[in-house]
């Protein structure tokens, strides 16, 4: 009895020794706990699972380790029903390790009761999930995409087989087709029912190229919908095989009536910008960043002289006035860094034959959503036509604001000449009225020849006077005076012969230049009567020292002959005399002889042809003489 009770301990003791070697080599974290949680025994693989040594976790809580979002449930699903003796299950959660990372483990708890059956003890068996949950988070993840870019790209997935003639649907094929999946499908209701007439042949074909020769397909027809829409869909299909042969068809669908609404905007938006860009009566042009054609309609190619094809080898910069490339050129850069998507600026191209054509542009930068610039779209005008007439309207402008002034000068001229004839003449006449009636009351016939000698000598003057005012009159009335070509030096020799003893005794130097307009269409007798005045006046107002120098020359300046006349001599003061110069009987030097006739006779003559005459002068330095002798029509074009 006794030996067999020492074999039974001998036997007992193997079985707790290889118990015990199982416990600490075994692969599952194996613990005890009391009824709390609280750890009494952790096998040494805590270490390789969690870091923590074996005596690290004894007398410790596992709460503390477990993640907070998991602790609840642990204890609802596994902790009290253990403590009340329950069966549990296995329950996943998140364990802290030592680095501070989560470890998953798959945990399951069972009671240990003693002899009266209550709970003494827990024994919890746990293994390391985390791989496990993280493939089937990721396996999660991809369905979840899966549906949701099903979903957005409304793509859905079918499969229909031979032999048994049963039809599948993914869920999202029902909501393209707005069919209840509890229904189910089967091929003829798809056909006849879902099937858009004039498609449904076509999309037969197709099906049976894959049964009879395994060929795939993908196809876009329409199809409508359980409500009665048409949409459109792209149907792939592929062959499902089984032993070699071909037992099905599987493949997908795709709503792609978003799309092809898309598509036919586009195709009407660009039938209609065709039909605008090649129909319009305006250049349009599209350029590349670099300036280079794209493309060009027939308007702009016939705008400037070219054939379309001509132009798509050129860039803007090659047919635009060079004058003008920094216009453009400026604008062009500014819309290609992005700082302005469109600008309008008016330029000058070259026709192919060589004449300018005056174009107005307005470009504007198409660009894609990222900002990148695509190309710039140009609308050309020709305004060459509107460019001719606003010179012209400005230059008639112009021209009558100058004959507005001239008339206010012919006006107040013609009051200074009306003041001037009631002036000069009404002093002789009332002169001559009293001499006659003292002539007709002298007692002797000395005083009878005394007023005689007076009324002649204010005859003489009225007659002079009177001689005056009628070569004034003649030239103002006679502006059809005969003209004729004449050279200028020809005319200034007679005149210069005139003067010839005063040149010699004031030893003036006479300087003529007329070489760059040698010639002139004009009334010999004016050209005479303007160089001999003009000389005269300089000889008369010469100064001392140093000796006189005068100067003659002749030009042409915008359309007008000028004659130029200037001297070295007393000058006047313009200050003071400007607005005298050239008025009937005004001298402005005591010292010398003169009526003031000259230049007022010369400026009438100068004016009834048209011309002009200035002065510019001061005292001391000299007198010039600009004239312009012929002037262009002022209302000509």
């Amino acid at each position: 009895m006794e030996e067999r009770t020492g074999q039974e301990k001998i036997k007992l003791d193997q079985n707790q020794d290889l118990y015990q070697i199982l416990i600490e080599t075994s692969r599952e974290l194996i613990c005890l706990h009391d009824p709390e949680g609280i750890y009494l025994y952790v096998n040494p693989i805590i270490e390789t699972l969690t870091g923590f040594k074996p005596e690290e976790m004894l007398g410790r809580n596992p709460y503390d380790f477990i993640h907070p979002d998991d602790r609840e449930r642990i204890l609802i699903d596994s902790h009290n029903p253990a403590k009340e003796g329950k069966p549990t299950v296995a329950t996943q959660y998140r364990f802290l390790k030592k680095d501070g990372d989560y470890v998953w483990f798959q945990t399951l708890t069972q009671p240990i009761k003693n002899k009266e059956g209550k709970v003494t003890y827990l024994n919890t068996t746990s293994r390391d999930v985390t791989d496990q949950v993280q493939l089937t988070e990721s396996l999660q993840q991809e369905k979840k995409f899966s549906s949701i870019m099903a979903e957005l790209a409304k793509v859905g997935a079918w499969e229909s087989n031979i032999e048994t003639g049963d039809l599948y649907w993914s869920s999202e094929v029902y909501k393209i087709l707005e069919r209840d999946p509890s229904l189910g499908i089967d091929r003829d209701t798809v056909y006849k029912k879902y099937s858009y007439p004039e498609d449904m042949e076509k999309l037969r074909e197709n099906n049976l190229r894959v049964y009879q020769k395994g060929e795939t397909y993908s196809v876009e027809h329409r199809m409508i919908t359980e409500t009665g829409r048409v949409i459109w869909v792209r149907t792939q299909g592929k062959p499902a095989y089984s032993d070699g042969r071909i037992v099905g068809v599987y493949g997908a669908m795709q709503d792609i009536t978003l799309s092809k609404l898309v598509e036919e905007e586009i195709r009407l938006s660009e039938k209609k910008f065709s039909e605008a860009f090649h129909s319009s009566g305006n250049g349009i042009i599209l350029l590349d960043k670099n300036g280079h054609f794209l493309e060009l309609n027939q308007s702009f190619a016939k705008m400037i002289g070219y054939e379309p094809d001509e132009l798509l080898f050129k860039s803007f910069q090659d047919i635009t006035h060079p004058e003008d490339l920094a216009i453009g050129g400026e604008a062009f850069r500014k819309i290609i860094k992005g700082e302005r998507n469109g600008a309008q600026f008016a330029k000058r191209y070259l026709h192919k034959k060589g004449h300018i054509v005056w174009v107005f542009i307005t470009g504007v930068a198409v660009r894609k959503d990222s900002g990148e610039l695509m190309f710039i779209v140009a609308q050309i005008q020709d305004i060459s036509r509107k460019r001719i007439l606003e010179n012209i309207l400005r230059e008639k402008n112009a021209r009558l604001r100058s004959v507005g002034t001239h008339l206010k000068e012919r006006i107040s001229q013609l009051e200074e000449f009306n003041q001037i004839v009631s002036h000069n003449m009404r002093s002789p006449i009332g002169n001559i009225s009293t001499l006659v009636k003292f002539l007709e009351e002298a007692e002797t016939e000395e005083e009878k020849v005394e007023y005689m000698d007076y009324l002649k000598t204010t005859s003489d003057q009225l007659l002079t006077t009177l001689n005056e005012i009628v070569e004034v009159i003649k030239i103002r009335q006679s502006p059809k005076i005969v003209s004729e070509e004449i050279l200028f030096e020809s005319v200034f020799s007679r005149v210069k012969a005139m003067f010839l003893g005063q040149i010699l005794e004031y030893e003036a130097e006479i300087i003529a230049d007329f070489s760059d307009s040698p010639s002139i269409v004009y009334p010999p007798v004016y050209l005479e009567s303007i160089f001999l005045n003009l000389l005269s006046n300089s000889l008369k107002y010469r100064c001392e020292s140093p000796h006189p120098v005068i100067r003659f020359k002749t030009y042409w300046s915008h359309g007008n002959h000028i004659l130029e006349v200037q001297d070295n001599g007393l000058g006047i003061d313009l200050n003071k005399h400007g607005d005298q110069i050239f008025k009937l009987h005004k001298r402005f030097h005591r010292n010398t002889d003169g009526r003031g006739l000259g230049l007022f006779m010369t400026k009438n003559q100068i004016e009834s042809l048209g011309g002009e005459i200035h002065v510019e002068s001061t005292p001391g330095q000299g007198t010039k003489f600009i004239i312009q002798l012929s002037k262009a029509n002022e209302f000509a074009i």
